[in-house]
């Protein structure tokens, strides 16, 4: 192929120097008009480099060692760019990337990377992550799988492809496509991001695609009920038990703030007395962050109500698909609009049963376990009735305080 002519450059990233002052040093493949980058996996320092040769400067061991890695880099790369001329009419600076890497390294690829990280992600169920956390996790990487195939027409992509473009496409492709919701979709970006960052962080990545790309990250929204709505759940009469149990674990939640599996694998040691009350105590399951919450007397009935049944635990908690069905039933039955969740009871009583009563936020942060006072914030829903509350509380103060005289 005369009419490809093939130079091979290199330069320093400047601006990426690591701990030890030291800058990555990365290749380029010109054929033609096409152009591809490759990490050399070389550093040195930014004082040693010549721009003007490639090369770094001196005798030094690094130097040395470093100039030599670059110029079997350039005779292989060569070599591969005549294997590709001999066989092919046409092709691009990337091909011979790619033929080039195929030599020097098994490339990494993105969904295969995904796979690893969904290996690890579901050995650490039970330890530091949720089953749920892993079901999530297996969705959004069909999700992506789905586009790199429908849309980029192959089974995989090496990551060192990874570019603004390809997220792009990524985050329009789950908008359009897919129709999710913005929530949905900065869920899978940030995943995607956890992927790259890991790559980034072992070496396999030498640049981060998403550096100058954003994404919409929507703010939490507060989920609670009203009273009156928690009043209706109270005196709703259900016939099936298993929805019963479901009714009055919501309940208990609104009155104790436990997340589901945090009721699921309450125990009867958490059940402690201190200073003369009877509180639950124990690490959430979610982030093992302690939490501490005085039991009140709802929460004691429902408690009382069913301890016993399951060996060494408070209750027995039916089964996901069980608690997700009694939601629903319950929703329809008490005339709501919205969905009906089980995490909505946290949300309650944190607004609803503590905020809303005029306990201090930092409290409601450290009962809820949360490991972040701008989470609690979330929860923080504050009524129309105790902002009227709140303000005759500053009338009362004031009006025999300041006098203005007209």
């Amino acid at each position: 192929m005369k009419e490809n002519k093939l130079k091979v450059s290199f330069f320093v990233q400047a601006k990426r120097t690591d701990k030890k002052g030291l800058v990555p040093v990365i290749g380029r493949i010109s054929v033609g008009r096409t152009h591809s980058g490759f990490s050399t996996k070389c550093k040195t320092p930014l004082a040693l480099w010549n721009s003007r040769k490639q090369r770094l400067i001196g005798k030094s061991a690094m130097a040395v060692s470093v100039n030599q890695k670059l110029g079997e880099c350039t005779a292989l790369i060569h070599t591969r760019f005549h294997e590709l001329s001999e066989r092919k009419e046409t092709f691009t600076a990337t091909d011979v990337r790619d033929a080039y890497q195929g030599q020097i390294y098994h490339q990494a690829l993105l969904l295969e990377s995904f796979g690893e990280y969904l290996t690890q992600t579901k050995e650490r169920i039970g330890i530091d992550r949720a089953l749920k956390t892993f079901k999530l996790r297996t969705y959004q990487f069909s999700l992506l799988r789905e586009y790199v195939q429908k849309k980029h027409k192959v089974r995989d992509i090496p990551l060192s492809q990874l570019d603004k473009a390809f997220i792009e496409g990524f985050e329009y492709y789950l908008t359009i496509d897919r129709r999710l919701k913005r929530s949905s979709i900065s869920s899978a970006l940030s995943t995607l991001q956890t992927i790259v960052r890991m790559a980034v962080k072992k070496g396999v990545l030498d640049f981060y695609p998403f550096l100058g790309y954003s994404y919409e990250r929507p703010k939490g929204e507060p989920r609670s009920i009203t009273q009156e709505e928690l009043e209706r759940i109270i005196d709703l009469e259900i016939k099936w038990e298993n929805y019963r149990i479901v009714r009055d674990l919501f309940v208990f939640s609104c009155f104790s703030g436990l997340a589901i599996s945090d009721v699921r694998n309450l125990r009867e040691e958490n059940i402690v007395l201190e200073e003369g009350e009877l509180c639950i105590k124990g690490r959430r399951i979610k982030t093992k962050t302690p939490y501490r919450v005085q039991v009140l007397p709802p929460a004691q009935t429902i408690m009382n109500r069913y301890r016993g049944i399951r060996a060494g635990f408070v209750f027995d908690v039916p089964t996901t698909d069980v608690i997700l069905n009694g939601m629903h039933y319950i929703q329809r039955n008490i005339g709501m609009k919205t969905p009906l969740t089980f995490h909505m009871a946290r949300h309650t009583f944190a607004s609803l049963i503590t905020l809303s009563a005029g306990v201090p936020i930092e409290t409601v942060s450290r009962m809820l376990g949360h490991t972040n006072l701008r989470t609690t914030q979330i929860y923080a829903v504050v009524s129309s009735e105790r902002i009227h509350r709140d303000m005759q509380k500053v009338q009362q103060r004031i009006q025999d305080t300041f006098t203005l005289k007209l």
